[in-house]
């Protein structure tokens, strides 16, 4: 894996917005994530892809254990899972998953960033969202290498799905390489 300046595996980043501060999940942000992966409203929007069980957490164990599985996952070098804290009540609302994979084929073949976005219903909107995009694109390239990045929108994300092409995301179409529906995708340049 192709990392920018900065190894995020050896010295996770802290990221702040003028709202939001995103850093590495950690064990005390279970109570506050489990209102956000409790939520039956933003359960169904959220990115559970190639992945061995879903996103809904119904208890204080359950989110520990997922928070355990993340935390292991960054040690192994697989993925970053950043908390998304607000900064006026200092809560934890929701997470950012990333992580960078080769995509296409041959001379077409490049590095894509993964990105998972998972907030808590309240928060699904488009302010928040362009304000947590915006900042993964410009500041997530001191420390991973990408030329495109790549989510997750369903058709009922309606702020979401509105948000990704104001920013100019195209949305891709299923292929062998992408087996799953509705992905969204910008170039860097």
């Amino acid at each position: 894996m192709k990392l920018g300046s900065t190894d995020p595996y050896t010295s996770c980043p802290v990221y702040e917005t003028g709202s939001f501060s995103l850093r590495l999940v950690r064990m005390d942000d279970a109570a506050d994530l489990l209102r956000c992966y409790s939520d039956p409203e933003s359960v169904p929007l959220f990115n559970s892809d190639n992945c061995l069980y879903g996103f809904r957490m119904n208890t204080l164990e359950e989110m520990e254990s997922c928070i355990e599985a993340w935390l292991a996952e960054f040690r192994e070098r697989g993925f970053i899972r950043f908390s998304i804290v607000e900064q006026t009540s200092e809560r934890a609302i929701g997470t950012i998953e990333f992580f960078t994979r080769k995509l296409g084929q041959g001379e077409e073949q490049a590095e894509a960033g993964i990105l998972r976005l998972d907030l808590a219903s309240e928060y699904e909107q488009a302010d928040v969202l362009s304000e947590m995009l915006e900042l993964v694109e410009q500041r997530f390239p001191e420390h991973f290498t990408f030329g495109g990045l790549l989510t997750k929108a369903v058709p009922q994300a309606v702020h979401r799905v509105a948000v990704l092409q104001r920013l100019g995301y195209n949305k891709l179409e299923r292929s062998r390489e992408l087996p799953y529906g509705d992905y969204y995708i910008k170039r860097m340049p």
